[in-house]
């Protein structure tokens, strides 16, 4: 049956939960940064540049975690790197939360942001590499809830603390702190989720023997010179770096920019941020029930359309807070349709299983970095032009959009392992 789906076990499910908090954390970190920069505006007295770097300084951050995390996580044990980067972000966290100067604050957002950035890749491996091609769909989608949630509960968070200055930084970091540190916790003392690890990849390796595959190491170089994963690589970077610049933006400055360009309150700011986070729940939910059927890559299609007219809206009513605060919910909803989901089950899905770390962490590195740089730009130009920046972000959808289309036309065409394809062509 082309639509039959194979179902998630107990142990897949924990594996999932334990993984998928990496996605938690990353997401975390991003928007708690960005709900804090208008109060650390206020009293550290930061400039617009000095509110860029420390964007860009975690974007950074995240990025070099990541080539090296991933490249660290097949070259000595995917379960070793995931276990110790989520100790270091709880570090990090922790040292933000207390962070009374913006000196200590870069170097808590320099260890967290290394940590989380190295996380996602292993975790993401630790994920695919224990489970069938035919639940991608379902795991990878469950880590975009944490992902969601992540987004949520910093903006729930920053919301009920809008009022209470400093403690609101405060609490942000502080929880995602206790959250990391319980899930090292979990992730090192556990004995059953020891055990799910150790069934789950001897299981794997048994299928792979079985099939007269052998277990493979890969250098970096030697993957960038195979042709038949250099192409791939770099129509997954280039989609993910056009998908990941508007969401980057306004996962970090959407705050800043309510109340600093628009004059809104933190309160307002929060508020809206916290309802089109909601709304991306709602999808996410929605999307984790259809990622695995034929109809994955029709609602990859209205998510584009979706972010596509979103940005047009805005740019053609750029003074206009009320219709950017409506297009902006829309926009965050078509996210979980068309990006981030989209990217990793792709990139489980192109790479070798042992250089999927690697590839993924290399990928996901570069694109930060890219990110990173426009960041350091975003607040001087939303101060500057937000009709501009708006366009660019139409500029930008249009970009990913072509990309997500001729990655399904090579996914079609190499017949690669996709189980929604064989219920496409019927």
């Amino acid at each position: 049956m082309v639509d039959e789906k194979v179902k998630l076990s107990k142990a897949n499910v924990l594996l999932i939960i334990v993984a998928g908090l990496a996605s938690y954390m990353d997401a975390a970190l991003l928007v708690s940064l960005g709900v804090a920069l208008p109060i650390w505006t206020k009293y550290l007295a930061l400039n617009s540049w000095m509110v860029g770097l420390l964007s860009t300084m975690l974007t950074v951050a995240v990025a070099i975690g990541s080539f090296v995390g991933g490249w660290l996580s097949d070259k000595f044990g995917r379960v070793a790197v995931f276990n110790a980067d989520i100790f270091f972000v709880a570090i990090g966290s922790f040292v933000i939360a207390i962070a009374q100067n913006t000196t200590i604050l870069i170097i808590g957002v320099v260890i967290a942001g290394l940590a989380s950035g190295a996380d996602l890749p292993t975790s993401l491996a630790v994920i695919s590499e224990r489970m069938s091609s035919k639940v991608y769909g379902r795991a990878i989608s469950s880590t975009q809830i944490f992902w969601t949630m992540g987004i949520l509960l910093s903006q729930f968070i920053g919301f009920i603390t809008a009022n209470s200055g400093m403690g609101s930084p405060a609490a942000l970091f502080g929880w995602i702190g206790l959250v990391a540190i319980i899930n090292w916790c979990v992730r090192v003392f556990s004995k059953r989720f020891k055990q799910i690890e150790t069934d789950l990849v001897d299981h794997e390796h048994v299928d792979c023997a079985s099939n007269g595959q052998s277990v493979k190491k890969y250098r970096l170089g030697q993957l960038l010179r195979t042709g038949g994963l250099l192409v791939p690589m770099i129509l997954l970077t280039v989609f993910y770096l056009f998908w990941n610049l508007p969401a980057n933006t306004w996962g970090s400055f959407v705050n800043y920019f309510l109340v600093t360009v628009d004059g809104r309150t933190q309160a307002y700011s929060t508020i809206v941020a916290l309802i089109a986070n909601i709304v991306c729940l709602l999808v996410n939910l929605i999307y984790l029930k259809v990622s695995d059927t034929r109809y994955r890559y029709r609602v990859m299609y209205l998510g584009i359309a979706v972010a596509l007219l979103s940005f047009v809206t805005a740019g053609i009513f750029s003074d206009d807070w009320q219709i950017f605060t409506v297009v902006y919910i829309f926009y965050s909803g078509s996210t979980v349709l068309c990006g981030e989901a989209l990217y990793k089950i792709w990139s489980q899905t192109f790479y070798p299983v042992d250089a999927r770390a690697t590839m993924t962490g290399f990928s996901y590195g570069l694109v930060r970095v890219l990110t990173a740089a426009f960041s350091l730009v975003t607040p001087t130009l939303m101060g500057y032009s937000p009709q501009l920046l708006l366009w660019i972000m139409v500029g930008c959808t249009v970009l990913f959009g072509a990309c997500a289309v001729i990655i399904v036309a090579i996914i079609k065409k190499t017949g690669l392992k996709d189980p929604t394809m064989k219920a496409v062509s019927e």
